[in-house]
């Protein structure tokens, strides 16, 4: 929180003189509490409200002057877009009735409960001609800007992703909580379709799954490997990438560090220079933290009209997958 709440935000000019936009954030726990403090201080947004039903919001509110409220029924009328933080249980009736009031929504992911509940959002924000950006936070890691232009030519991809802190009271499991990052990641890079699931898991006793391990083949040929689980305090956070192209190089898109770089064979793993490789990457760490980035481009497409990073479509996309994945877990064994 004191990188959000002390570090600049590099942004372009345009950004710097683009006319501000009001927001809000409803659903002010852990992150929409991050969302408020980003909104609070980024070019371009005015923010004008916190709303959750919780009293302790108002103490945020407060330090960040702003009105808070408990309900979205008392949202200001001059509010144009809103960050939906809430459970994911909450996701698919605030954000329907959000967009039904003609409202911008980012709504975190995963996008709904069901894909039903998720194709019946993006239905509502086309029918108001609303924007509705879903919050996979990964598209917008510098280390993903670079990396995943090399994905498309990957032979195989190995994902790893786990956290040291234990999963939040109303996390439903690893594979929505953690691995369906990676699940978008996947398919918005290899824009190709699934031919081949295989999966297994277990519960520790936290969630259904806490530790999953998937193989994925693609019709081009590609396999992923993922795996995820929570992780115990003496273990560091892992979040990368490693992509062994069709030349033969490997590569290694880590989140963690927001770096990507070319691995030599045999050596330890560090940053090589890139001479020669057609493929772009970048030299050195990228400073800028990717929630910023992530609602930057939410009030750009707010103020162009123009068509989210991440749509509801591929919010969707990897909501079925992770369905899939989980299916396949907890089937009972014949």
């Amino acid at each position: 929180m004191m990188n959000l709440m002390n570090a600049p935000v590099p942004l372009s000019p345009a950004l710097e003189l683009a006319l501000p936009v009001d927001t809000a954030v409803v659903g002010v726990g852990y992150f929409g509490s991050l969302h408020a403090l980003c909104y609070s201080r980024l070019p371009g947004s005015r923010l004008q409200a916190l709303i959750d039903p919780d009293p302790i919001t108002q103490f945020l509110a407060e330090h960040l002057g702003v009105p808070w409220f408990p309900g979205v029924a008392e949202l200001p009328s001059t509010i144009r877009a809103v960050s939906v933080a809430t459970p994911v249980a909450m996701h698919f009736g605030l954000t329907r009735s959000l967009l039904q009031q003609g409202l911008d929504v980012l709504l975190e992911k995963p996008i709904a409960e069901t894909a039903a509940q998720a194709t019946e959002l993006r239905m509502v924000a086309e029918a108001n001609q609303c924007i509705l950006q879903i919050g996979h936070i990964e598209r917008f890691n510098p280390a993903y800007t670079a990396g995943g232009t090399l994905l498309p030519f990957a032979r195989t991809v190995r994902s790893v992703r786990t956290t040291r802190h234990p999963p939040r009271s109303s996390a439903l499991d690893v594979v929505i909580d953690l691995m369906i990052h990676d699940l978008d990641l996947i398919l918005h890079s290899l824009d190709s379709s699934v031919v081949e699931l295989r999966a297994s898991g277990r519960s520790c006793g936290l969630t259904a799954i806490d530790e999953a391990e998937v193989e994925l083949t693609f019709s081009n040929g590609c396999r992923v490997y993922l795996d995820a689980h929570w992780g115990r305090d003496t273990e560091q956070d892992a979040r990368c990438m490693v992509a062994e192209l069709e030349n033969d190089e490997t590569w290694v898109i880590d989140f963690r560090r927001r770096m990507t770089y070319r691995k030599e064979p045999g050596s330890s793993t560090g940053p090589l220079p890139a001479d020669g490789h057609t493929l772009p990457f970048p030299m050195q760490r990228i400073q800028e933290d990717t929630l910023s980035l992530q609602l930057a481009a939410f009030l750009d497409a707010c103020r162009n009209r123009s068509l989210p990073r991440v749509t509801p479509a591929e919010g969707n996309a990897a909501l079925e997958l992770a369905h899939c994945i989980r299916q396949q877990i907890l089937r009972p064994c014949p």
